[in-house]
């Protein structure tokens, strides 16, 4: 599967998974994640549990990187993840 393919398929599972209250697209070659404020200061770790988990239960296999950018809806924070590609 291309990388745009793959970054496509994800942004479509995480809308699924993480429900209406965030925002997930495509930012030039990263997925942009939205969330609260709130979420962002005291739930950051567990939201970014959530994320590899679903990720990697949905497409354990990858031959890509994929980098997340998570920031709160008042861009005041910014974090910058990367999930690194399967090893096989």
């Amino acid at each position: 599967m291309a990388a745009f393919e793959l970054q496509n398929a994800i942004i479509e599972l995480l809308k699924r998974e993480l429900g209406s209250a965030h925002t997930v697209s495509l930012l030039r070659d990263q997925i942009l994640i939205q969330i609260s404020t709130a979420d962002f200061e005291h739930r950051l770790g567990n939201f970014l549990q959530q994320i590899y988990s679903v990720i990697d239960h949905h497409g354990p296999k990858r031959n890509e990187h994929i980098s997340l950018i998570i920031r709160d809806v008042n861009q005041r924070y910014e974090n910058v993840f990367k999930i690194w590609k399967s090893v096989f």
